[in-house]
This record gives structure tokens, C-alpha cells and sequence, in this order.
């Protein structure tokens, strides 16, 4: 599969922590949405190989960076 990177908001809670490592399982490039990129489970995503990003579904803007190059949005 050509990788391709899928945007998943709420990245730190159950939803959101639960698909990524099913995402990256599958070969998808993860680019995990969160208020707090510093919070101790954001970096632990980020341990794991996901490209953590400050954002807010109530910023537009953020959105727009965030989903930049993605393949889909969670």
C-alpha cells in the first residue's frame, strides 16, 4: 500500500487512541490532532510513530493546517 496519512482528532482520548495503532498496524501514516501536543499521552503517541499537531475543532484554521497533505480525517 502507498502510505498514506490519515488525520485522527480527539488523537489522546479512547476513540481517537484506540484507531491509531490499528491505522499504523495497517501501513497508514498517522497525524494525531490535539489540544495539548505536550500532554503525556500525545508524546506517547508520538513515541510510537505519529505526528502529533496542536489543533481545535473550534479553530478552522488549525484544521486547514492539520489536514494538509492527509488522505482522510477521523
Amino acid at each position: 500500500m502507498t502510505e498514506k496519512r490519515i488525520l485522527v482528532t480527539g488523537a489522546t482520548g479512547a476513540q481517537g487512541g484506540a484507531l491509531i495503532p490499528l491505522l499504523m498496524e495497517q501501513g497508514f501514516q498517522v497525524r494525531a490532532l490535539t489540544r495539548n501536543p505536550d500532554k503525556p499521552s500525545a508524546q506517547a503517541l508520538a513515541r510510537k510513530g505519529a505526528e502529533v499537531v496542536a489543533g481545535d475543532l473550534d479553530d478552522g484554521v488549525s484544521l486547514q493546517l492539520a489536514c494538509q497533505g492527509c488522505y482522510g480525517v477521523f
